[in-house]
């Protein structure tokens, strides 16, 4: 490869060289390979011809580069190393782009391994990529097609960089490079880009959210995302950045706020998914999110968001989101309610579509948890007393989902997850074995160790999110206990039965708990101390008890739900009987029963007068009465039909025999002049 890049000044050398960098490409791919490029000294030699010309130039005159090499044995000891290692500078022909394209993201990957980044940050990887950032720099040799590309390419590669070397990324003003090039470009992708690159930066740690506060990126961010020219995964990425900023930093929120922000999240606290051909449900999700975090907890923010009717957008969308969105607006309802303001709002709101109150809206919400965990009865009843919210599953099924979860787990990590998680294992290989001298590799070994613990956070809290059923029933009980269990409008029989579990919620919790608690101890063989044992009893019994108070409640609710619909149902066949009643005495004697539009009649036959049709519901009944009807008029119309079909062929047989006699008397005629012929 050294020979290629120093002697390859023929156009065919210059393709060899790039089908060699392709071969490295997919080298570098295994996680396993990547600690070759830094022991074999290609690592150095890729990264001489990475970095700019005056950082390749500043290598060569310190002879870090020539010792280097050296040092893996890439160079021969010549004399005149630098003359020997000052290779073909790069130009802007195609073959050149396509060369730095390649080894950008080669270099960029393996910076996964503790030895290629230690080597990336000595030779000026990130500032040189950072350089070609430089939204002021003269166009000089690059066209502005070949700049936009440059510049993604870079983008790119920072995205990993600043996985891998933080630190590196952070004193080489990365933060400030990148806001810069948000706010000259006029690229819709290299826009993207940047905003892909800060997405992940400022979760990188503290010092990244606050660097981009002192900025100015909390104003630039909301600017681009209250413009509606924008594409929405661009306003979309820009509230992800902001909720991340504003999270934990008061500075930024409280800017968030001076820029206007309140009101623009306000404005998009909306699913109107109909109205775009774009993913409109991650969009709110990220709205909603950053509603959470930019607002949510800071007490003027939040001032400013009730003025605006944002509890009440919030609600609307909570009305008609999908389950994902409504756990994400149910969570931040649960913070928000926090303050006493807006738990009055909370109680004034009524849907504008069924009118119904936000808190019969949680208790819908509630029912739909409490199906989808299998641990209701058809009448509304808890069915298992130990485990009143998540019932014990099949151990099949228990393991079938498993399974299913970690396919869904693995499939839905991000790819560079694997990259941190393969990153921290050289890490630790290599920590064991090498020793820190010098104050950049300790820099370095730090930012290393720093990067993949913030990833693997992330990517634990990707595989709990992704891998383990979410649940929004705490977040519903924290709302109501803040509201009050007191409603203002009328409950139904089953929204008065959810409403006696969701106050049991805490109990029911510590009772599946503590029995966890018995059934881990007694797999495991472990008996606890008399005094230990009685009191772990004492609390099962006693949630147990609470549970079974809860049960009856729910079995005599259930019980007043049967016997209004009997009597229901007892209403409306008494009004049938005295319908029926009624058109018998006002019939004349005699009158033979019509089956036309009025059914009644008819109805009346078929109509089941025992006690076994009670149970029915209303609705069957009144279903069955019109099919009926329906089947009746039917077979009128069919009848007349064929009625009238048997006269149509009637008239044929008709017409069919005056055809025959006039074909008689035709005949005869015939006969008749044959036999007595005309004189003449």
């Amino acid at each position: 490869m050294n020979a290629v890049l120093t002697r390859g000044y023929r156009f065919k050398d210059k393709i060899f060289r790039n089908d060699m960098m392709v071969l490295l490409m997919y080298i570098s791919k295994r996680v396993e390979n990547r600690t070759l490029f830094a022991s074999t000294g290609l690592m150095a030699l890729l990264l001489s011809y990475a970095v700019s010309e005056a950082r390749r130039r500043e290598l060569l005159q310190s002879g870090f580069l020539e010792k280097y090499l050296r040092e893996a044995r890439v160079l021969p000891d010549l004399g005149d190393g630098a003359k020997a290692s000052k290779g073909i500078p790069l130009t802007n022909t195609q073959e050149d782009m396509e060369f730095r394209t390649l080894l950008w993201g080669t270099l960029a990957r393996c910076c996964s391994s503790e030895p290629c980044a230690e080597a990336a940050v000595q030779c000026g990887f990130v500032e040189s990529l950072l350089e070609c950032l430089d939204a002021e720099a003269p166009p000089e040799k690059w066209s502005q097609e070949q700049r936009r590309q440059v510049q993604l390419e870079a983008l790119s590669s920072l995205f990993q960089l600043v996985q891998y070397v933080p630190d590196a990324f952070m004193e080489a003003q990365g933060n400030a490079m990148v806001l810069q090039l948000l706010q000259a470009t006029r690229s819709r992708e290299v826009q993207k880009k940047c905003l892909h690159l800060l997405q992940v930066a400022v979760r990188m740690g503290p010092h990244f959210a606050e660097n981009l506060g002192q900025l100015g990126a909390v104003g630039t961010l909301v600017e681009l995302f209250t413009d509606k020219d924008n594409p929405m995964t661009s306003r979309q990425m820009c509230a992800s950045v902001l909720a991340t900023m504003c999270k934990e930093y008061p500075e930024n929120a409280r800017e968030f706020r001076k820029k206007d922000g309140v009101e623009a999240m306000r404005d998009e606290v909306v699913y109107r998914p109909g109205e775009t051909t774009d993913n409109h449900l991650f969009y709110s999700l990220c709205v909603v999110d950053c509603v959470w975090n930019a607002v949510v907890g800071t007490r003027k923010n939040e001032i400013r968001f009730l003025d605006a009717g944002g509890l009440f957008a919030l609600l609307d969308c909570l009305e008609v989101a999908p389950m994902l969105l409504k756990r994400q607006i149910i969570g931040c309802l649960a913070d928000l309610m926090e303050y006493k303001k807006a738990a009055k709002l909370f109680t004034q709101w009524n849907s504008q579509v069924t009118m119904k109150g936000a808190l019969r809206l949680l208790l819908e919400l509630w029912q739909c948890e409490q199906q989808a965990a299998g641990n209701l009865a058809p009448d509304g009843v808890i069915r298992d007393l130990e485990q009143p919210l998540n019932p014990r599953a099949p151990p099949t099924l228990a393991l079938g989902e498993l399974i299913d979860d970690g396919e869904s787990t693995v499939t839905s990590t991000s790819r560079f997850a694997g990259k941190f998680r393969h990153a921290k294992n050289f890490a630790d290989t290599a920590g064991t074995g090498t020793s820190v001298t010098t104050a950049s590799h300790g820099r370095t070994q730090k930012a290393f160790e720093k990067a993949p613990a913030s990833a693997q956070q992330r990517q634990g809290s990707q595989w709990l999110s992704s891998g383990i059923e979410q649940d929004c029933r705490a977040k519903i009980y924290a709302v109501l206990k803040c509201i009050g269990f007191e409603c203002q409008e009328t409950l139904s029989i089953a929204e008065r039965q959810q409403m006696e579990l969701v106050k049991l919620f805490p109990m029911a919790v510590e009772l599946e708990m503590w029995i966890k608690v018995q059934e881990s101890l007694a797999n495991r063989g472990i008996k606890p101390v008399s005094a230990d044992r009685q009191w772990i009893e004492d609390c099962v019994v006693e949630r147990r008890d609470q549970a079974a108070w809860v049960q009856n409640i729910q079995k005599k609710l259930a019980e007043e739900r049967q016997t209004e619909e009997e009597a229901s149902l007892e209403r409306f066949y008494k009004d049938l009987r005295g319908r029926a009643q009624i058109q018998r005495m006002t019939q004349p004697p005699g009158y033979p029963p019509h089956m036309g539009s009025n059914d009644s009649d008819m109805w009346n036959e078929h109509l089941p007068w025992t006690n076994a049709a009670v149970p029915y519901a209303v609705f069957f009944l009144d279903s069955e009465q019109r099919r009926l009807a329906t089947a009746a008029r039917e077979g009128e119309r069919e009848r007349d039909r064929e009625r009238e079909r048997e006269r149509e062929r009637e008239r044929e047989r008709e017409r069919e025999r005056e055809r025959e006699q006039a074909k008689n008397i035709c005949s005869s005629d015939v006969r008749c002049c044959q036999t007595n012929p005309r004189p003449k």
